[in-house]
């Protein structure tokens, strides 16, 4: 029974601890907007509070022994009950934007710190507690810790699959509230048990004690452990924000990662592993191989063949080290010890990637730096084997076959394959010298990443400018002919400009005059009297070209960088060429726009973008109200929604017939044989939004765009509620 009871209880724990996660993320982000650096930087603190909780763990066990502990740590869950339900508030104060990393963590540490804390001290004391009772699996209670992780990975599928689609953003606070008191319930219960057990004796020995229990824990141990957890914990976070940043900004992507990560943990420290720590570290150079040849051909097609290769690197790079990990386990005298160090380990790769690499780094290069880690962190013991010899090349070559194929384009020329082609036979022969003579080692392999950190930090011919903020990578590339500059965040076109005087103010892309948001200025040109117009987002500018002489455009743009890109006259000048007025500002559109005056505008143009998808918060019916209280009562609002893997339009439209707006919507096609294919014309898909067909003036019979009838299947997006997967391109 205490078994049993004690495996439940840290599952309760664990799934409450990944329920939260996700909730949370999805509260902050009408602040933050939809990056990938809130998910990150949440994730942090997550690790940071873990941290906290575990060093709390070891401190008071220490102190009290587990029996007078048991009580302390039933006050410190009382405690975190006045902190519940868990809710936020949007910050009056829109400044918070110049340092969101810290006010973010900041905000998480007040609203939802304590009763985070008091769960994530689950793992080590419940593990502790059963240590110190008579029990014939006391000796070894890290098994305890697959059953926590299973609780983890049980909650991160729940959560988007069943929670998010049928409950809102209140609705799952209360269910949390009412989970953490179960799990107050059967922590009391736990205690009472503990108090009621016979004590185990201190000289008891048992044949499941860990293998590694009688040897000394020395400050190199302890360093080992911090390093093995480090480097799967920062390549989680890494791989996450390069997949949905330069492969594809595909919704629900940072999921797997994260499963990953907690499923090597419950694999690693699982009673019965088919697979020990040696076949993952002989796994790891084969697929160290592939992903650094994925990643100098800087190869992002197919999708699930390029995510696929860098998740099974994760896996099996988590899986190497925490198998490790779970092999080095000391005695249970030392229990919360090892996991403080864990936590400490997990803490500093999340801070590495979340928050010290877009400070040192002005592109994604974590990955590879954390793969180069890696390779030198893999004991050379275990990879210097004969079967792992043969294991190893075989891949390689398959490897290295598959890599070539992919980066290779159709019109590839002699001269553009020359360094692939040079890069690999180079590092093929390398690897093939070492494996021969038997002296395999994990330098080589260390080498071979250093390489590709190497390419990667080298900008190419046509890139002529490159930062990254909190909000993301951007790159301005000139084309091979200089006549245009083109804005990349991440692998997404955000504008683009001519850069010959005839020419530069043109809008391109999304924005181009027959395109739909020219029709819609064409509208507005045939109104007698005209009046100030909004955008939230600025990208390079473009929306500014159709701004008539004495009117005023506001922009709302949440990215620092982007305006400073779009204000250097170095790399686009449709700001600097403002026809009219044009102000910006820094802060998120839907916060500004609440506080604009009533009747201001005639148009609101609503294309922010995070990557390739519009933040959520931004079309809520809540948000439709609020820039239609800032619309004159014949505004328009215009909404951009291409995406590759969103179709946006049946919740903007359900919220919008609910309001008891006219809804068209447009799916601007420009084909091959187009004149103006190849000026970075774009296809693109819009709706526009009114009061009433008068409203909408010639609109409401252009047969180009089209009426949305109501989606009975699709709920209407809320503030509290909205479900992505219903709007998912499967």
């Amino acid at each position: 029974m205490h078994y049993a009871l004690y495996a439940l209880t840290l599952l309760i724990s664990s799934a409450l601890l990944f329920v939260v996660q996700p909730m949370v993320a999805k509260m902050i982000q009408p602040v933050l907007g939809g990056t990938p650096a809130v998910w990150n930087t949440a994730v942090v603190f997550f690790q940071a509070t873990l941290l906290v909780g575990y060093l709390y763990a070891h401190l008071s066990v220490k102190w009290l022994g587990t029996r007078r502990q048991a009580i302390l740590h039933l006050a410190v869950l009382a405690i975190g009950v006045a902190f519940l339900p868990v809710a936020f508030d949007a910050p009056a104060d829109t400044t918070v934007l110049e340092a969101p990393t810290f006010w973010l963590l900041a905000t998480l540490a007040l609203g939802v710190g304590w009763p985070v804390f008091a769960v994530s001290t689950s793992a080590p004391l419940l593990q502790k507690w059963f240590s110190t009772v008579r029990h014939w699996r006391a000796a070894d209670p890290y098994h305890l810790y697959a059953a926590s992780n299973a609780g983890s990975i049980l909650a991160l599928a729940a959560y988007p699959l069943f929670l998010e689609p049928r409950l809102g953003l209140r609705a799952q606070s209360a269910m949390w509230m009412a989970a953490y008191l179960v799990l107050f319930a059967c922590m009391a219960v736990c205690a009472a048990l503990l108090w009621r057990s016979e004590p185990r004796r201190e000289d008891a020995t048992d044949a499941e004690e860990p293998p590694a229990a009688h040897l000394e824990v020395s400050w190199r141990r302890r360093a080992r452990w911090v390093l093995w957890a480090f480097i799967p914990s920062g390549m989680m976070l890494a791989v996450t924000t390069y997949v949905t940043t330069d492969v594809a900004p595909v919704p629900l992507l940072w999921i797997p990662p994260l499963a990953i990560y907690l499923l090597s943990f419950m694999a690693a420290f699982a009673r019965h592993r088919p697979v020990g720590a040696k076949w993952w570290t002989a796994l790891s150079a084969p697929v160290l191989a592939l992903t650094c040849l994925f990643l100098i051909a800087d190869v992002t097609e197919p999708l699930r063949l390029v995510t696929a290769v860098h998740f099974a690197a994760l896996f099996v790079f988590s899986m190497a080290f925490h198998s490790l990990l779970a092999d080095d386990r000391p005695h249970t005298e030392d229990l919360t010890e090892f996991y403080l160090w864990i936590a400490i380990g997990g803490v500093l790769g999340g801070l590495f990637s979340a928050i010290a690499a877009p400070l040192l780094f002005d592109r994604l290069l974590e990955w590879a730096f954390l793969l180069f880690a890696a390779a030198v962190a893999i004991p050379s013991a275990m990879i210097r084997q004969i079967a792992v010899h043969r294991a190893v090349t075989v891949t390689i070559a398959v490897a290295g076959g598959i890599a070539a194929y992919l980066a290779i384009p159709s019109d590839i020329t002699f001269s553009n394959l020359l360094l692939p082609a040079s890069i690999l036979a180079g590092i093929s022969a390398c690897l093939a010298i070492h494996l021969r003579l038997h002296r395999f080692s994990p330098l080589v392999l260390g080498g071979l990443v250093a390489l590709v950190v190497v390419l990667q930090t080298q900008p190419s011919d046509r890139e002529v400018h490159s930062d990254r903020s909190f909000f993301g990578t951007h790159r301005v590339v000139q084309t091979s002919t200089g006549s245009h500059h083109v804005l990349y965040h991440g692998t997404t076109i955000h504008g683009a400009q001519a850069r010959h005087d005839d020419f530069r103010s043109v809008p391109l892309t999304y924005y181009y005059y027959d395109g739909p948001l020219g029709q819609i200025f064409d509208e507005l040109r045939r109104r007698q009297q005209r009046h100030p117009v909004a955008a939230v987002g600025l990208g390079v500018g473009s929306v500014i070209t159709y701004l008539q002489p004495d009117q005023r455009m506001d922009i709302f743009e949440i990215d620092p960088a982007v305006y400073q890109i779009a204000s250097d006259t170095e790399l686009f000048t449709y700001l600097d060429d403002c026809p009219g007025q044009c102000q910006v500002t820094i802060g998120d559109g839907r916060l500004q726009l609440a506080a604009a005056d009533e009747d201001r505008y005639e148009l609101i143009v609503l294309d922010a973008y995070s990557s390739a998808a519009i933040p959520v918060h931004l079309l809520t019916r809540q948000a439709l109200q609020t820039y239609f209280r800032a619309l004159r009562p014949d505004g328009l609002v215009a909404i951009h929604i291409s995406s590759p893997y969103l179709d946006l339009a049946p919740p903007i439209a359900a919220a919008a017939h609910q309001l008891g707006l006219e809804v068209r919507i447009q799916e601007h096609r420009v084909e091959e044989d187009d004149p103006v294919y190849n000026l970075f014309v774009d296809s693109s898909r819009w709706m526009v939004l009114a009061t009433s067909e008068a409203a909408l003036g010639e609109l409401a019979t252009d047969e180009r765009w089209r009426e949305l009838a109501d989606t009975d299947d699709v709920a209407p997006w809320t503030d509290d509620y909205a479900n992505i997967l219903d709007v998912v391109m499967w």
